[in-house]
């Protein structure tokens, strides 16, 4: 069984969805013809004054986390929940701000892991006693002003994997349609009114990093092909993508013969 593993790399810049460019760091591919799919995982923030780390997984699977990809000792470990899949993991020992984590999923001897930014230390709750009528709705105003804050900077939905088929919105009569699947791999395809008119990639391995859990990197490899390629994807939702630069900025691309635009893709 291959693993499918998830890794923050350095990123390229991407001029043509399909153009060929060097990989900087790949993680484990997923094989066009392996016969398992690897365990889910999210993980939520982690900050330096954390002591300990939350998410939810495939169910029953063990949850690692790592200072470093290879390192021997952890930092704690746990099992998701049999029923729910939810886990919490404590720490060992405190983190640093910016500094990474490794945190991984195992399921029948199959792992998948995210790296993850550890962030500025969480504000403590503000605490006031209750002097006056005007102390305590000064600090309520306060409050409120950091809940809308914090909601709008954290985004309110959790992208697993890439699986399935997404289709594209429709550019000077044509559209595209990935299909990303543990069995088959990436196959990418381009319809003009509605008809199929090229297959662009067909049977492609591929691998998936993460810069932040909505900007991805997908780097593959077409079957029989050594050249790898590498696309940028934004998430607006779970369901939803646009295709950007290595700077997370939306871009017109070509696809086949179709002329360069700029591409939304829905899951369907």
């Amino acid at each position: 069984m291959k693993k499918f593993m998830v890794a923050l790399t350095g990123l390229v810049t991407l001029a043509t969805v399909g153009a060929v460019v060097p990989a900087t760091a790949v993680n484990s591919v997923v094989t066009a013809h392996a016969a398992h799919v690897g365990p889910s995982l999210s993980v939520n923030a982690i900050y330096s004054s954390s002591k300990k780390v939350t998410g939810k997984a495939t169910k029953g699977s063990k949850i690692t986390i790592k200072a470093t990809k290879n390192a021997k000792k952890n930092l704690g470990s746990a099992k998701a929940s049999s029923k729910t899949g939810k886990y919490t993991v404590k720490l060992a020992k405190s983190l640093k701000k910016n500094s990474n984590v490794y945190v991984y999923a195992t399921k029948s001897k199959t792992s998948f892991y995210r790296i993850i930014r550890v962030e500025a230390k969480k504000a403590a709750a503000t605490t006031t006693k209750k002097t006056t009528a005007k102390k305590t709705t000064t600090t309520k105003k306060t409050t409120a002003k950091k809940t809308t804050t914090a909601k709008k900077s954290a985004a309110k939905f959790t992208v697993k994997t890439p699986t399935g088929t997404w289709k594209s919105n429709t550019a000077n009569k044509y559209s595209q349609v990935w299909k990303f699947s543990q069995k088959t791999g990436l196959n990418q395809y381009l319809y003009k009114n509605g008809k199929k008119v090229k297959t662009l990639t067909s049977y492609a391995t591929y691998s998936v990093s993460a810069k932040t859990p909505t900007f991805w990197k997908i780097t593959y490899a077409p079957k029989n092909s050594k050249s790898k390629k590498t696309v940028y994807l934004r998430f607006t939702s779970a369901k939803k993508f646009k295709i950007v630069n290595a700077k997370n900025k939306v871009i017109s691309t070509k696809a086949g013969v179709a002329p360069a635009a700029k591409w939304t893709f829905a899951k369907k």
